[in-house]
């Protein structure tokens, strides 16, 4: 369970139950605990300056955007990701087993290595027509996937 502040200031839990839906939300603050984002789908939402320390994502997401968001040791495990724009993010040694991102767009992101010298991993991970400008530690990534 994480507590998330929304626009308006006011504050909200945010707790996934199997295959909950989010549309049009703006998720905006710092996670005080790691993001709980399992089984669930978000359309059309936005993510600005969340920091997040370990924990699994494994949810759909539609139509996103991640703003200046922060992942330490975050587990994107068979997460699908579709047409989502990640700007300004950072990804410190995260993983991503088997996700799926189609149609992505990554602009002045940050895949790099964790406090332990352990790099992001992209184990089965598939790309789909995804661009990435002004990025560092992903270039490789793309060049070996086409």
């Amino acid at each position: 369970m994480s507590t998330l502040q929304s626009s308006t200031q006011s504050t909200f839990t945010l707790e996934c139950h199997s295959n909950m839906l989010f549309e049009t939300e703006r998720f905006e603050s710092r996670l005080t605990k790691p993001a709980s984002w399992e089984d669930c789908v978000f359309r059309y939402c936005n993510f600005a300056d969340i920091d997040s320390e370990g924990g699994s994502i494994d949810s759909i997401f539609v139509g996103c955007t991640f703003e200046n968001c922060e992942w330490y040791w975050g587990i994107f495990n068979l997460a699908i990701l579709v047409q989502v724009k990640f700007k300004g993010c950072t990804f410190r040694g995260t993983a991503f087993s088997g996700s799926k991102f189609v149609e992505c767009e990554f602009i002045d992101c940050e895949f790099t290595k964790d406090n332990l010298n352990g790099d992001c991993s992209f184990d089965d991970v598939a790309w789909y027509k995804c661009k990435q400008n002004n990025c560092k530690g992903l270039e490789g990534e793309f060049r070996n996937k086409h």
